[in-house]
């Protein structure tokens, strides 16, 4: 099963570094008596999560692909059919597929510290920023807001009004609701198992090509904001030894 490759991007390797020196200096056994964390502490690890955040989406992406033909009868709730198992995969698919943009808002809310809530870190708030609008990061941003904009149509039926619709697949439903009762239609079921089987392909290839358009998106973004957390580690670690 296919992995994202951004999470061996660089910026993860400059976040790791800081976070596993905190984790060594940590008493798992006593968690009370850990160290507190630094400042340049703080910021590494909150932007380890977040960044992570990122890239476990993306990981799920590729796991709700790989699973939609992986339905077997005998492993599924006995009121799941194929065709429920199908939906309920292409509804999670779309559901995951658009957050990651808002996850990526976070991520530069936590990137340059701007203290913006979480519920309001919206497109308008971070992109139009001061401190963003002006760099590399407000159009890698808006270039992933391009490309996810057309599945937010998929998202918000799904979420608000009904479940995921399309004909082939509609039809493919009938069939299945109708065989359930029907000892006459099941006699049918490999003539429209083997429609089911293609229109499954075709719709794996489709998302892995959706997802590797993702993963270009996200990964210039990482270059971007890449150069900003490097800047702001070395401002801290300045404004340390003048403390001293």
């Amino acid at each position: 099963m296919k992995i994202t490759k951004i999470k061996d991007h660089n910026i993860f390797h400059l976040a790791s570094i800081i976070v596993r020196d905190y984790i060594v200096k940590c008493h798992p056994n006593k968690p009370n008596n850990d160290p507190k964390a630094s400042k340049k502490e703080c910021y590494a690890i909150e932007t380890f999560l977040s960044l992570s955040n990122v890239v476990t989406c993306i990981d799920q992406l590729y796991y709700s692909v790989d699973m939609l033909s992986g339905y077997k009868s005998q492993n599924t709730h006995e009121k799941m059919n194929r065709f429920d198992y199908i939906v309920f995969g292409i509804e999670n698919y779309y559901l995951r597929l658009t957050s990651i943009y808002d996850r990526c808002l976070r991520l530069v809310n936590i990137i340059f510290q701007l203290g913006i809530p979480e519920r309001e870190c919206k497109e308008a708030t971070i992109t139009k920023n001061t401190n963003v609008k002006i760099t590399p990061v407000a159009n890698a941003l808006k270039s992933l807001d391009k490309f996810t904009s057309p599945f937010r149509f998929y998202r918000n039926t799904i979420a608000h009004e009904s479940t995921y619709s399309e004909d082939i697949l509609n039809k493919l439903g009938s069939y299945y609701y109708v065989a359930e009762n029907d000892q006459e239609c099941k006699k049918y079921m490999h003539l429209f198992k083997q429609d089911m089987d293609k229109f499954i392909a075709n719709k794996k290839e489709e998302f892995f090509k959706q997802i590797d358009n993702l993963e270009k998106n996200v990964e210039v973004l990482f270059d971007a904001i890449e150069q900003v957390f490097a800047a702001r580690l070395n401002m801290q670690n300045l404004q340390k030894t003048k403390e001293h």
